[in-house]
């Protein structure tokens, strides 16, 4: 929970292009292929509506096996210092490293040098090296959306596997039906994410997706 045009257009609402290609990738799925992102910027974080602020309750229902029972986890979002609202990018990747990876997560350290790269070690010498390759991204005050491509390695003594995953983010408030807003400070939110796994073929437009989820997601806030 888990990645540009110009600064001036990457979040504007009416920037067309940009919310037809977050519509196509979206629509694509299950049968998503390698993204060739048009609007990509790495060299900023992923943005988010202010009414993300906070620490929230996540509760991810998977879609594909809804026989499962839900994953929870808490996150944490907070203003940088150019007034805009990102993720606790450590925080968060140990909160659902815990509920993936058990008693084997021992922490997850972001470069202090990069927004786009995280490293995750686990016992047994064992640690995953992650990177951003691809990152586009649309927010307004009803709306978050965003897709993200990285690059994961993962390192193990005397080997070492690469792996690539899309996540693509589609948040908003939640309806008044839908949710306990009335009863909380801030509104529930409400949404999907859509995962797939294209294995080690860097770069090629070709490769199809060799696993994807879908997972149900809403945020409860939790007073500090």
């Amino acid at each position: 929970m888990i990645q540009l045009l110009s600064l001036n257009n990457a979040f504007a609402f009416n920037d067309d292009n940009l919310r037809e290609f977050l519509d196509e990738r979206e629509n694509l799925w299950p049968e998503l292929y390698l993204p060739n992102f048009k609007f990509s910027n790495t060299s900023k974080d992923l943005i988010y509506p202010n009414w993300f602020e906070g620490n929230w309750l996540v509760t991810s229902q998977d879609l594909k096996d809804e026989s499962q029972a839900p994953v929870i986890y808490e996150v944490n979002f907070f203003k940088n210092n150019f007034n805009e609202v990102i993720g606790n990018r450590s925080k968060n990747s140990e909160s659902i490293g815990k509920v993936i990876f058990g008693e084997n997560l021992i922490k997850v350290v972001n470069d202090p040098k990069s927004v786009n790269k995280q490293i995750t070690y686990l016992k047994d010498d064992l640690y995953i090296d992650s990177r951003i390759t691809g990152r586009s991204q649309m927010k307004d005050d009803d709306i978050f959306f965003a897709d993200e491509l990285v690059l994961q390695t993962v390192h193990k003594p005397g080997a070492s596997r690469v792996n690539q995953v899309e996540t693509i983010s589609k948040f908003q408030k939640c309806n008044h039906d839908d949710s306990n807003s009335e009863d909380n400070l801030k509104p529930d939110i409400c949404g999907f994410q859509y995962i797939a796994t294209y294995g080690s073929k860097v770069g090629d437009p070709s490769v199809h997706a060799i696993k994807t989820g879908k997972y149900k997601l809403s945020f409860e806030f939790i007073e500090n």
